[in-house]
């Protein structure tokens, strides 16, 4: 807006005065309105940004976790053993399990499927610590680990049949805590 010359409208006469100031006020309240609406809207793009970079920090810190995994040495012997040995094996063992007890365990595991990525990850992350922490990695731990490992199989075939559609940060996460427990736990 053009600098207002007040020295002008006061040689007017009054009613004209009336109409010029009312015409002023109308043109600055618009102005003030315009301005506050550019306001709000810059405060919004600075808040989704802080967000965004909040996010990327975080996506960041994931990655320096994350390591790529050490290949092992695959022994040929203990792929050809004799049927009696494998019986013993883990086929053996799950064939001699109560059933009560395992339908408890694909109970608890369904549960964990249904619960938020971000919690199961939190939990990887836990563990992880704990291990870290105590140098020891106990069968809770690695009875957790499975459980969880085999409900996020469950959320990646929900994936699959367009059962389940998780954000791109879920999506994230869950990839992040397979790695997690696949390269340290």
């Amino acid at each position: 807006m053009d600098k207002i010359d007040f020295r002008q409208i006061k040689k007017l006469p009054p009613e004209e005065k009336i109409k010029v100031l009312k015409r002023i006020e109308d043109e600055l309240n618009k102005l003030i309105e315009t301005r506050r609406k550019e306001t709000e809207e810059n405060n919004k793009e600075i808040a989704e940004a802080e967000e965004l970079l909040k996010e990327a920090k975080n996506e960041f810190r994931v990655l320096e976790e994350i390591q790529l995994p050490e290949l092992k040495k695959v022994e040929i012997e203990k792929l050809f053993r004799p049927k009696e040995e494998k019986d013993e094996g883990l086929e053996g063992i799950a064939a001699k399990a109560p059933i009560a007890e395992l339908a408890e365990r694909q109970a608890r595991i369904d549960e964990l499927s249904r619960k938020p990525m971000e919690e199961l990850y939190n939990a990887v992350i836990g563990m992880r610590k704990d291990i870290e922490k105590t140098g020891v990695e106990t069968l809770y731990h690695q009875e957790k680990t499975e459980e969880i490992s085999e409900a996020i199989y469950e959320k990646r075939k929900a994936m699959e049949n367009k059962e389940y559609n998780p954000t791109a940060k879920a999506r994230h996460m869950m990839t992040a805590a397979e790695e997690m427990m696949e390269n340290y736990l």
